[in-house]
């Protein structure tokens, strides 16, 4: 019996109720090979999403314990629908972004009875395109390898609880906190996939009822042991950590080693990074900003300071709205990397504000010359310090240069010339299957910092010819 039944005599599931405190589950979906040649992909609204799910090791996946008997399962199958249980008080029946549901199909050696594993898809309100292993299994049809790998252990989160029921001699486990996947396979599943599976129905049947695990008894396994966290009602913190029972033991899983690789790269990186910014930092600064200034006011040491103050203004207002703009969208996202790159650039935007600072103490950091004379801006002086703290009047002409020297024939015919090579490359690259489409929008950061580069060398290009002595 498939769950149209269950449609009209369904009732809810209340995930505050019927909480049992005895029962555990322990999760480990290591890293699997999947083959496209295996999937099934509905394309009319019905049915869902099938690709088989082997586990070719002699390790278990999944293990539930009821009362101290522990239960091993492997994963065989993965499914993808609309909301099956569409149920579930307080967790579906209020959250629109909502929109699929992840079912992992097990079975055990010592019976033919199957358990089922259902997490639900949740979806941004915002364009999401990052992908996750359920994003590139669902688009695997469009790739062009026959296979690729998944883990789903990095992808499933920290679980609030899990719903249990049995249907027809099955175990179904439904858990309550979402899955986050991107755009692409929200409309996908919305356009393609139906919510009707004869796996089984979404909820007991009747007389049977269901019973609510409790997030503290819900967790993976770890590189070395499962653990079941055990968290009695009435005990104290002292007599909980007694309850940590090592039921298996393995070696450090590739996932762990992965992770240990990821953090020590992004560690070389940050630091190789703070280097280059040491140098390049004041140096760009130097013959940028207090270098411009001289040349357009030799004379005026006053309007001088106050285009170098209005140009720190400026530069703290990007760093500010890029900083804002990358840590907002990546928490709305759960994008932890747009996260790191707004700390790294924070990180960077204080140390450099520092390290500029200390340099223009240095009067031979304030120094230009300009056709053969000698401008001094020395920070001491008695105009330096009778400049406005927000010279608001001089920022809109700091603008208007910073626009005038984006937008030179100069700058324009650089850009051109760029993003004409840029199309011609990437074009090539995806013709020779080198190059998934997708990767497109991810190079817009590259093609962004490549403008940056090159009119920061015509502006230093104009820096010289200005200073440069005018023959007689």
């Amino acid at each position: 019996m498939n769950n149209l039944y269950s449609i009209f005599i369904m009732s809810n599931f209340y995930p505050s109720i019927n909480t049992e405190f005895n029962h555990h589950i322990v999760i480990d979906y290591q890293r699997v090979t999947i083959s496209k040649n295996e999937a099934t992909i509905p394309t009319d609204g019905r049915g869902g999403f099938s690709i088989l799910y082997p586990n070719t090791s002699s390790e278990n996946n999944f293990f539930y314990t009821n009362q101290g008997t522990q239960y091993n399962y492997m994963h065989t199958k993965m499914h993808v629908y609309k909301p099956i249980h569409f149920n579930i008080e307080g967790v579906t029946t209020n959250n629109d972004n909502i929109v699929g549901e992840l079912i992992i199909e097990h079975t055990t050696s010592s019976d033919q009875n199957k358990l089922y594993t259902c997490y639900l898809l949740e979806t941004k309100s915002l364009q999401i395109t990052d992908e996750n292993e359920i994003d590139r299994m669902l688009a695997i049809n469009d790739r062009q390898e026959p296979t690729i790998e998944v883990e789903l252990n990095s992808i499933i989160p920290k679980q609030e609880s899990c719903i249990v029921y049995n249907d027809n001699d099955n175990k179904i486990c439904v858990f309550t906190t979402p899955i986050q996947i991107n755009t692409a396979s929200k409309d996908n599943i919305a356009n393609n996939f139906g919510n009707v599976t004869t796996m089984f129905n979404n909820y007991p049947g009747q007389g049977e009822s269901y019973i609510v695990i409790p997030s503290n008894n819900i967790s993976k396994r770890d590189a070395e042991e499962i653990y079941i966290d055990c968290s009695p009602t009435g005990a104290s913190e002292e007599e909980q950590n007694t309850y940590n029972i090592p039921i298996n033991s393995k070696m450090a899983s590739e996932s762990q080693e992965s992770d240990m690789m990821k953090t020590t790269v992004n560690y070389g990186l940050f630091v190789l990074a703070m280097l280059v910014s040491y140098i390049t930092v004041p140096l760009l600064y130097k013959n940028l900003i207090i270098d411009g200034s001289a040349i357009a006011f030799t004379t005026d040491e006053k309007l001088r300071f106050t285009r170098i103050r209005a140009a720190d203004i400026l530069i703290g207002l990007v760093m500010f709205i890029t900083i804002s703009s990358l840590v907002s969208t990546g928490g709305a996202t759960d994008d932890y990397q747009l996260i790191s790159v707004g700390i790294f650039l924070f990180v960077f935007s204080i140390l450099s504000y520092g390290l500029i600072q200390l340099k223009k103490t240095d009067l031979t950091f304030m120094t230009t010359k300009v056709e053969g004379a000698v401008v001094e801006s020395d920070q001491s002086s008695s105009i330096a310090e009778t400049i406005e703290a927000f010279p608001f009047d001089d920022l809109w002409p700091t603008i208007s240069v910073v626009i005038g020297l984006f937008f030179s024939s100069d700058s324009l015919s650089a850009y051109f010339a760029v993003i004409i090579m840029g199309i011609i490359t990437l074009s090539i690259l995806y013709l020779l299957g080198s190059l998934p489409l997708v990767a497109y929008g991810n190079l817009t950061g590259i093609f962004a910092g490549i403008f940056v580069v090159i009119s920061i060398v015509i502006a230093l290009k104009k820096k010289f010819n200005a200073q440069v002595k005018v023959a007689p």
